[in-house]
């Protein structure tokens, strides 16, 4: 086993399925034969060029993308213990030093020398094997399947990000966006026990698929004359915690029109570059709290007990499944935001 197909994504719109050499095995890795794929936005902007981290220089081509994934070991480290040949896995995509302040208190998600794998500075799951470090493993439930297990993820981004809003009985809830983070974050809410959870989008065939998976309200912004004709006409009667799951700068803009007093609003999309304007002073004078969400560290034991309960559960969002010579098709469809796409995922042999 000298070598192995890898989608390589080199540049810019430069993507090549290449023969790779199959990565070495360092005492504290895993080599893992990748069973399932998720394609998210993020692989998607990072194949356009424009995800944040390029732009920034913080990461740089070429790499072989797939931060969303699941799979099974094949091989173990020198001096690795607890795992073995056969074990079916999932993995946190941030890769930290341990040792700098953030990820001694737990924030190894804004270490500086970090590693986030298949985005930044280290390669993915695009291919037949990848090397993972050990201690970034968790082993998938014997219920789930590689294919749900691929979307552990994005569930665990979800589900932080509602985590943060640290909701209460009584709490009503929007979810902004019924892309796969929103339809997850929607079944995260009610598994921390949100009263209500209302769900807007402008696609019909999504919000079905949140209405599905346990939204109580899921209201198609495309056919409302305007936003404060679907709110509450009382401020005091709209949204006591706000979930912006888009990336989409006019969303995001418009998030303090769903917030009653004192709500608490959680920020989990990127906008990719691109700037967004806040009425600071409606935040200020309704006493409104504001988070940023970024990764998942601390969550991935949580996430993979919902989906291993059946509280959280994504094979509902997969719409179409591609094989890893088709990852460029799938970019373009996603691209082309065909209305039929909610979730996209590679089966790899």
């Amino acid at each position: 086993m000298k070598s192995m197909k890898a989608g390589v994504i080199e540049g810019p719109r430069r993507l090549r399925l290449a023969e790779v050499p199959v990565p070495d095995v360092g005492p504290e890795d895993v080599l893992v034969k990748v069973r399932n794929v998720g394609i998210c936005a993020t692989d998607l902007e990072i194949y356009q060029g424009v995800m944040p981290y390029y732009l920034t220089g913080q990461a740089s081509y070429p790499i072989i993308p797939g931060h969303e994934w699941s799979g099974e070991i094949v091989a173990v480290g020198s001096k690795v213990t607890g795992w073995k040949a056969g074990d079916r896995v999932v993995g946190e995509i941030t890769i930290s030093c341990g040792r700098c302040a953030y990820c001694l208190s737990g924030g190894y998600n804004m270490c500086a020398g970090r590693v986030e794998i298949g985005v930044m500075n280290q390669n993915g799951a695009a291919a037949a094997y990848m090397v993972y470090p050990a201690h970034a493993l968790y082993r998938i439930p014997p219920s789930v399947s590689f294919e749900a297990a691929a979307l552990t993820e994005p569930a665990a981004i979800a589900y932080r990000g509602v985590e943060k809003l640290n909701l209460r009985p009584g709490d009503r809830v929007a979810v902004l966006g019924a892309g796969p983070i929103g339809l997850l974050a929607v079944q995260a809410a009610k598994a921390l026990g949100a009263h209500h959870v209302s769900l807007f989008d402008y696609r019909a065939n999504r919000l079905k698929v949140g209405l599905e998976l346990g939204a109580d309200r899921a209201v198609n912004l495309s056919e409302a004359e305007s936003l404060e004709a679907v709110l509450p006409p009382s401020p005091q009667d709209r949204f006591t915690a706000i979930v912006e799951a888009t990336g989409h700068p006019s969303a995001v803009e418009s998030v303090l029109a769903y917030a009653a007093p004192k709500a608490r609003i959680a920020l989990i999309g990127l906008t990719g570059g691109r700037k967004a304007a806040i009425n600071v002073d409606h935040l200020v004078t309704y006493d409104l709290e504001v988070h940023g969400s970024l990764g998942s560290p601390g969550v991935w034991e949580s996430t993979l007990r919902l989906l291993e309960t059946g509280k959280v559960r994504t094979e509902p969002l997969i719409s179409h499944r591609f094989g890893l010579e088709q990852l460029e098709e799938a970019f373009a469809l996603i691209e082309q935001k065909d209305p039929t796409v909610v979730k996209a995922v590679l089966q790899l042999d």
